[in-house]
């Protein structure tokens, strides 16, 4: 494909504003997600687009009244931009789920002043899924950046409108204060449109190579207490090696301490599930066949709108091809030195 010829002086074409801007920005500000902390369901979610399509950056971006504001973002330093220089205020504009491709932003004349793309982080391939509300808002996307100029399959292109499809019903349950989207029955929605999403969500997560795992609120039996495992994907029993009876029986974070976990880092995740505070450690955990493994876990507590505890929600990765590659560099370190 052939540039387009430049102009003398680098004029960036600013998107236009769609046309249901007011209201799209009322149901924004509704959700009330902007500038809030880091959120693991919607990192996962970024980091499984990313392996899936191999890019660089991978963004859950929100388009406010003056910028795009990044929800989660994989490959970039910074957490916000302009909006009149935003790929993802152009994407917003159609007002249907179809993602907005741009193959070659060195071609484009929307585009190719843009600083986005003459400097860092040098664009030259986007495509954006919009993140579309049960209303028809487009709040914002779920976008991939390559540095290089690319075509995505057809396939890509439905898996990323999939997971914007999650993202947005994710931020959607975040505000009635359900916390996650493995809640989606208990929504006050329509139960086939629940179910739908419910089992495109489960198609998803279970794609992950990451565990995810949910455990209720403390139970109280015989004066035990215990945080019962209710939900996990089939990333957890593949790095586990449970059957789905197995982790159903289990509670607490003990499915992930064994013998060989460091004493102190067994205490702190312990600690966690008893004052309600998020925790992410790596350990030694053991599988059910007796073999070890080094467990990257990231739990935090959930509360719904009014400040209750709801739930404990937890990632984990198994990190033992990292540690033995790491073992065997500081090996090779100190036999050279």
């Amino acid at each position: 494909m052939a540039n387009v010829p430049r102009k003398t002086s680098a004029i960036v074409i600013a998107p236009p504003k769609p046309a249901n801007e007011a209201a799209r920005l009322e149901a924004l500000k509704k959700l009330n997600i902007l500038d809030t902390e880091d959120d693991e369901v919607f990192d996962a979610m970024t980091r499984a687009v990313k392996r899936h399509l191999n890019v660089p950056i991978v963004l859950v971006s929100l388009i406010d009244e003056n910028r795009q504001w990044f929800k989660s973002c994989i490959g970039l330093e910074i957490s916000e931009t302009s909006r009149d220089v935003a790929f993802c205020a152009f994407a917003i504009l159609s007002g249907t789920k179809d993602v907005f491709v741009i193959p070659d932003a060195h071609s484009d004349e929307r585009f190719y002043n843009n600083p986005l793309v003459t400097s860092d982080p040098y664009i030259r391939f986007y495509a954006g899924a919009p993140l579309l509300t049960r209303e028809g808002y487009a709040l914002g996307t779920l976008c991939v950046i390559d540095r290089t100029p690319r075509i995505l399959k057809d396939d890509d292109l439905a898996f990323l409108q999939d997971c914007a499809t999650v993202v947005v019903r994710a931020m959607e349950l975040r505000a009635f204060g359900e916390g996650l989207t493995f809640q989606l029955g208990r929504a006050k929605e329509d139960v086939d449109t629940v179910m739908n999403d419910r089992g495109k969500l489960l198609n998803i997560i279970n794609c992950f190579q990451e565990g995810f795992v949910m455990w209720n609120d403390k139970q109280q039996i015989d004066d035990l207490i215990f945080h019962q495992i209710v939900f996990f994907n089939d990333g957890f029993l593949k790095i586990t090696g449970m059957s789905r009876e197995q982790a159903l029986q289990c509670a607490g974070p003990d499915v992930f301490i064994c013998a060989e976990t460091d004493p102190e880092t067994a205490r702190n995740l312990q600690r966690s599930f008893g004052s309600r505070e998020a925790c992410q450690v790596e350990l030694v955990s053991q599988r059910t066949d007796g073999r070890l493994y080094w467990n990257c876990l990231s739990v935090r507590p959930i509360f719904n709108e009014e400040n209750k505890f709801t739930n404990y929600y937890g990632t984990l990765v198994d990190h033992s091809e990292r540690k033995a590659a790491e073992m065997q560099m500081d090996m090779i370190s100190k036999l050279e030195s």
